[in-house]
């Protein structure tokens, strides 16, 4: 159970960076660092899980 969630956490956090992103556009915040930064780096790092999680679960 808990690998199967494991290995979808890198994509969770991507998409919950964008959702983010998206609500910080719609709210108005795009003049706020923090928040700009925040989703970038929570993309940035479900970017780099998700790399490292395929790579090693992939068989070579």
């Amino acid at each position: 159970m808990m690998t199967g969630l494991k290995s979808y956490l890198g994509v969770a956090l991507v998409i919950i960076g964008a959702l983010l992103l998206m609500v910080g556009y719609i709210a108005g915040w795009t003049s706020s660092n923090l928040v700009l930064l925040t989703g970038l780096i929570i993309i940035v790092l479900g970017a780099v899980l998700h790399i490292k999680q395929q790579k090693k679960s992939e068989k070579y």
